[in-house]
């Protein structure tokens, strides 16, 4: 049980608690089906998000953590499957489109050295900004500290390691502009 002593040796009490209740809330409206589900999850992201711009169409099985560091435009769209870790701060902007089972987490783990163990070490928060009409494709994995510029598109199962230009579509691992959505 040493490593979970290690592992929450730094966390604060006020946030645990507000880790577990946002996870009891998300997990209360998480599944409802329909306009219904849609309608109590954007008002649950309303309480719990650092914003939220407007109406949230986000598909039962999302996962999202850290909520009250996570900062939305109008119409978000996000589908089943995703995962979005706020740790070191998202800002979305309006009209993002997020396809199914992608990845966006604003922390890293560090790696070096021998000691401690990667799992007891603290996350390293890092920033990540998605503008205004971005769409990012299913499968999709965002790392911490990036920039997604405006209406960039970054297709399935991409994995993005740097900042992207506005109106550029990026595809591969790591991703790679093939080329802009401007005539």
């Amino acid at each position: 049980m040493s490593f979970l002593r290690d592992k929450f040796a730094n966390a604060r009490p006020g946030e645990m608690i507000l880790l577990q209740v946002e996870a009891i809330a998300f997990w209360l409206v998480g599944g409802l089906p329909g306009i219904i589900g849609y309608t109590l999850r954007t008002l649950a992201y309303k309480l719990l998000f650092k914003r939220l711009g407007g109406f949230a169409w986000v598909q039962h099985g999302v996962t999202i953590v850290h909520a009250n560091r996570l900062s939305v435009g109008a119409d978000l769209g996000c589908n089943t499957g995703t995962y979005i870790n706020a740790v070191g701060g998202i800002t979305m902007g309006d009209c993002v489109l997020i396809g199914s089972n992608v990845t966006i987490s604003s922390g890293k783990h560090p790696i070096d050295g021998e000691s401690p163990h990667v799992f007891a070490r603290p996350v390293e928060p890092m920033r990540i900004v998605i503008e205004d009409g971005v769409w990012i494709a299913a499968g999709a994995v965002i790392l911490p500290g990036i920039i997604l510029g405006k209406g960039s598109v970054i297709g399935a199962n991409a994995v993005v390691t740097s900042d992207t230009e506005a109106f550029g579509v990026y595809v591969g691992a790591p991703a790679r502009k093939v080329r802009s959505r401007r005539p």
